[in-house]
């Protein structure tokens, strides 16, 4: 798509409030033209296009689910793109970064050709598919590195996908990975120890989660994964990091000049272990939700920058599979019709402050991934834009959210925050409580890939 081609719609709010709310909040208005910002400022003209008034709710940018599995192709009874992106919308968010864990696998250029086809006809948010990092796929990495943001390699293995167990083959991943020019995000956790936790707790429930899966399966392999990157000249950006001591490693080695970034997601924030006898297998996720002082060291990562990106690693299954026994439960939560209202709360909660939390959904979380025009109400940037109101509150009911789960690991919990408009490019797509748009996501814009190798 050229400079002079229409991204979107063109499109003016006005009379928005600036963000965080409160007494600082001043008048805001932007107008997208073609899909991109063409004006911020404390009132803009419309020029034509058709305007929104806003009516003093918060405007902030459309937000950037760094990590979501839609389990479309292959799974589509679980979630599939249609429900997926509409649970995106609801949530305030207009770009997800997307995980195949379920067979076909993008293991090849023709492969994730073909599933960029599919999900582009059935996405109402812009996406990027992330490409799977095998032995299998290590001979298309230099041609899959322009279609996709990153590789992604599963260390420990989780739902759909076993772990990789040998450091060479590890090693060799990692360098092929940076010979590609592309970054790695991994799923850390060590599998032998997996092997040895599971082997340690044969009658576990969901109340020894994060013993079968435990910490130190998770710093292991965030060790691992960092002296990795040391020997190939690989980046490395770690999902769902569940562990304080995991950030501590993260941190340590960023302090070095490492190339290495992370996000965390919703639950590891808002939950802890302690929460198991309550929610059961609703709370069986991989990793494992650890401690409340695990909780607090992540969100001391995001406090100083350590961590980069709240992402919800939207995992759903039906209800009936989760209330299996906790042996025969599959792993994973549904969350991203929720992402900011559980963003904001940890700033009602005094966790986070109000530009961190923001940035951590939108701007922090598009830079840790390399994808340009996403994050931020500046000209140049793409139009999507989100509405809410900060007091206005209702309690959290699966049965009602977009998901094709219908429940919630949140269920019951009185959050604020809930978007009341959202656009996409410039073009409405959630309003009055329902998706206002068809299928029309784009692929992300990516930087090009950058070869590295030692």
């Amino acid at each position: 798509m050229t400079a002079n081609e229409a991204r979107g719609g063109s499109l003016c709010v006005r009379n928005a409030t600036s963000y965080p709310p409160g007494p600082g909040a001043r008048r805001l208005e932007v107008r997208v033209e073609r899909g991109v910002i063409a004006e911020v400022g404390p009132s803009v003209d419309p020029r034509g296009a058709p305007v929104v008034d806003a009516g003093g709710l918060t405007l902030i940018p459309g937000l950037i689910d760094v990590h979501v599995h839609f389990r479309d192709p292959g799974l589509e009874h679980k979630e599939g793109w249609d429900h997926g992106s509409a649970g995106a919308l609801h949530g305030g968010v207009t770009s997800v970064v997307e995980v195949q864990n379920n067979p076909p696998l993008s293991i090849s250029v023709e492969a994730l050709r073909a599933r960029i086809a599919h999900v582009q006809s059935r996405s109402r948010v812009d996406f990027g598919c992330l490409a799977n990092l095998l032995p299998d796929s290590v001979p298309e990495l230099a041609g899959m590195a322009p279609l996709t943001p990153a590789f992604k390699c599963f260390l420990g293995g989780s739902t759909g996908l076993g772990g990789q167990t040998d450091r060479n083959t590890l090693r060799e991943l990692f360098a092929a990975a940076a010979r590609a020019g592309r970054m790695i995000v991994a799923h850390c956790e060590d599998e032998d120890l997996l092997r040895a936790g599971k082997k340690a707790f044969p009658d576990a429930t969901a109340n020894e989660h994060h013993l079968v899966r435990s910490t130190e399966a998770e710093v292991e392999s965030v060790r691992t994964s960092i002296q990795l990157v040391r020997e190939t000249g690989a980046e490395l950006h770690v999902f769902h990091l569940s562990t304080a001591e995991g950030a501590e490693l993260v941190r340590a080695a960023r302090k070095e000049g490492v190339r290495v970034s992370c996000s965390t997601a919703p639950h590891y924030l808002l939950l802890s272990c302690e929460d198991a006898p309550r929610l059961g297998n609703l709370l069986k996720v991989n990793p494992s939700i650890k401690t409340p002082g695990d909780a607090r060291g992540l969100v001391a990562a995001l406090a100083d920058g350590t961590c980069d990106a709240i992402g919800t690693d939207h995992a759903p299954h039906p209800l009936d599979e989760k209330q299996r026994a906790y042996a025969h439960a599959p792993s994973g939560m549904p969350s991203v019709d929720l992402l900011w209202p559980l963003t904001w709360e940890l700033v009602r909660r005094g966790l986070l402050d109000a530009s961190t939390a923001l940035d951590s959904v939108t701007l922090r979380a598009a830079r840790s991934l390399h994808l340009p025009r996403k994050g931020a109400l500046a000209v140049g940037f793409d139009g999507d834009l989100v509405l809410f109101d900060a007091r206005a509150t209702r309690k959290v009911e699966g049965a009602k959210l977009p998901s094709r789960s219908k429940w919630s690991a949140f269920e019951g919990l009185e959050l604020a925050g809930f978007p009341e408009f959202v656009v996409r490019r410039g073009e409405v797509a959630w309003g009055d409580g329902r998706v206002q748009c068809a299928a029309g996501g784009l692929p992300l814009d990516l930087e090009p890939p950058q070869p590295s190798a030692r």
